[in-house]
């Protein structure tokens, strides 16, 4: 029993001197309160739901602990984490926010979420095809359009339910046709002003614009020729 006990000895005196020192550390180490920045995250989200929120993407976290631990917590802020389990078809929800949502290293203790409510609401996820309209910039002077298309004609939307119901067209970008007369075929994107809608295809449209010259100036031209 004794050579056990004394076999590794060294090793086993090293181990406990660290140990003593990272506990005297820790139980010395004053307590600090700071307020750290985190994201939310949201666990178990319906596949055919989508998420409409109406609080801010992160929350501010007033945290009190051995300033060790504080400063574990500045270097690595553990997200907000929300379980959304349980929930199903359209719906609102609001979740308070306290410390099971927040995995806190040992010995900090979370004060207060600001804000402590996060609210959200469960949509059906909803596609819909809709048409698409150039934005043309300024016509060359001496010009006019004489005919105009897009490719491709209709693009698909997806978002929320509510949202997208409210589109019924996408615009392309604004794009600047040359002072050429003739088919001119600009590539521009698809632009969608509700950031909680997306395209289904990457955005990418081609947009035909033909130019002729306008009567009047054609005969100016040909005056000053003369």
């Amino acid at each position: 029993m004794k050579r056990r006990l004394v076999e590794n000895l060294g090793w086993k005196l090293l181990s406990l001197a660290v140990a003593a020192i990272l506990w005297l550390t820790f139980v010395n180490s004053p307590d600090l309160v700071t307020s750290v920045t985190a994201p939310i995250e949201y666990m178990n989200v319906p596949a055919d739901m989508e998420l409409v929120l109406e609080s801010p993407e992160r929350v501010r976290l007033e945290v009190r602990g051995p300033a060790v631990r504080i400063h574990q917590v500045e270097r690595a802020t553990p997200p907000v984490v929300l379980d959304l389990a349980g929930l199903s078809g359209p719906c609102e929800r609001t979740f308070s926010i306290t410390a099971e949502q927040v995995k806190l290293p040992p010995g900090v203790v979370l004060v207060r979420a600001v804000p402590a409510h996060v609210h959200l609401r469960l949509e059906l996820r909803m596609r819909r095809v809709v048409p698409v309209r150039p934005r043309i910039g300024e016509v060359p002077a001496g010009f006019r359009i004489e005919s105009q298309q897009v490719e491709p004609p209709e693009v698909t939307v997806v978002g929320p339910e509510s949202r997208v119901r409210r589109v019924e067209f996408v615009e392309t970008d604004p794009v600047e046709p040359a002072p050429v007369a003739g088919e001119q075929v600009l590539r521009t994107h698809a632009f969608l002003r509700d950031p909680e809608l997306r395209l289904e295809s990457n955005g990418v449209l081609t947009v035909r614009i033909r130019l002729a010259r306008q009567s009047g100036s054609a005969a100016g031209e040909g005056a000053v020729r003369e």
